[in-house]
């Protein structure tokens, strides 16, 4: 057994890598060159009984956050039979993400999906653009009830794709624990538009899109915390999944596995190959023997709100500063400081104590670490 290898849903990855579903897993061309990057296992863009139509442009990129227009699949199911045909899927694996309105179109698409060789399925209830189940948004039963019906019909294990509203919510969870998922993907991304051109007034994209990126890491951190003391089966995060060190925080807070996409689409397939090298340095390096030694590790550190320690620390200029900023900017924690503790005497920075009420902003915004909390 390798230094990376995980068991997801009964299956034996030699990594922890997904593919998201995405234009970086269109078809099998594409899925092969993230299986020979190294990637564990590739989700097919999602899979539906009618092909969407094609919008061009429809992928946009704004200081790391990636927009798509894309609904679903453009391929009829008789074209994905041929694909998955196609693929030559070595010691990876196959995973279908399939979407349908009512639980027997799920169900037929996930016995179809098995019949092709899927060694698992990804369901897709929500989708941030587009059409929407309307109750699905309000109504866990409905989700537990799209699940039953493919868990029942089919013998390959079955996770459950879900934005952030529905990964905080317990009930959600519960449902879909319960119709016998084996595993939640979370989160998916979120609606977004890039921005408009305010001399037009005009949006940039012709549509509502869906937004991931960086930017949207804590959120999949905090749905990735939550989800593992909510949710009794496994946690396969995405959205913000960039690079190792994401792979890492993403692990701590108790995921199994993660899902990449953007990262795939904006580096290139060798960013798969490039990211598992370094995440299994990090491990050698630190003395990890493997992943479980890293899943949850962080879990610890989070308290509930209600339990958070009740006593009062104080920032302390720990470090010499003149008040200017490796990037010009002059004094920016005094202006941070809500409460007007600190202030820069005689070319020195310097906090008054008996102001500080332990925020702690200063310590995030300074970029020479120049203060800690005591």
């Amino acid at each position: 057994m390798s230094l990376l290898s995980v068991n997801f849903m009964g299956l034996p990855l030699k990594n922890p890598i997904i593919a998201a579903a995405g234009p970086w897993c269109r078809d099998a061309a594409a899925m092969q060159k993230a299986i020979d990057a190294g990637a564990a296992a590739v989700v097919t863009e999602t899979i539906t009984l009618e092909k969407s139509h094609m919008v061009s442009p429809r992928v946009f990129y704004r200081d790391g956050e990636v927009y798509n227009t894309t609904l679903y699949s453009t391929m009829s199911l008789e074209d994905v039979e041929q694909e998955a045909e196609r693929l030559k899927k070595k010691d990876a694996f196959l995973i279908c993400n399939i979407r349908g309105t009512t639980p027997s179109e799920l169900r037929y698409l996930g016995s179809r999906m098995q019949r092709l060789g899927a060694d698992a399925l990804e369901l897709c209830c929500f989708t941030p653009i587009g059409t929407k189940l309307e109750d699905i948004s309000i109504r866990p039963e409905e989700v537990g009830e799209m699940v039953r019906s493919v868990t029942s019909a089919v013998e390959i294990p079955v996770m459950v794709r879900l934005p952030h509203h529905a990964a905080l919510n317990p009930a959600f969870a519960r449902q879909i624990a319960q119709n016998g998922a084996r595993a939640i993907s979370a989160i998916e991304s979120l609606e977004g538009i890039n921005g408009v051109d305010i001399e037009t007034g005009r949006c940039t994209m012709a549509a509502i899109g869906g937004c991931t990126g960086a930017h949207l890491r804590p959120l999949s951190l905090a749905a990735t915390a939550v989800l593992h003391q909510l949710a009794d089966c496994e946690i396969a995060a995405m959205c913000g999944v960039e690079n190792w060190q994401s792979i890492v925080e993403f692990l701590m807070l108790g995921a199994t596995v993660v899902q990449m996409g953007s990262a795939i689409m904006l580096n290139g397939y060798g960013y798969i190959t490039e990211t598992l090298q370094k995440l299994e340095h990090w491990m050698q390096e630190r003395g990890y023997r493997d992943l479980s030694a890293v899943r949850g590790k962080a879990l610890s550190s989070l308290s509930p709100f209600e339990k958070l320690p009740d006593w009062l620390l104080h920032a302390d200029a720990a470090l010499p500063c003149d008040g200017t900023c490796p990037d010009g900017c002059q004094e920016r924690c005094r202006c941070a400081c809500l409460y007007g503790a600190i202030s820069c005497k005689d070319g020195k920075i310097a906090v008054d104590p008996d102001a500080c009420t332990g925020c702690g902003l200063c310590v995030s915004v300074c970029p020479q670490k120049v203060f800690t909390m005591r």
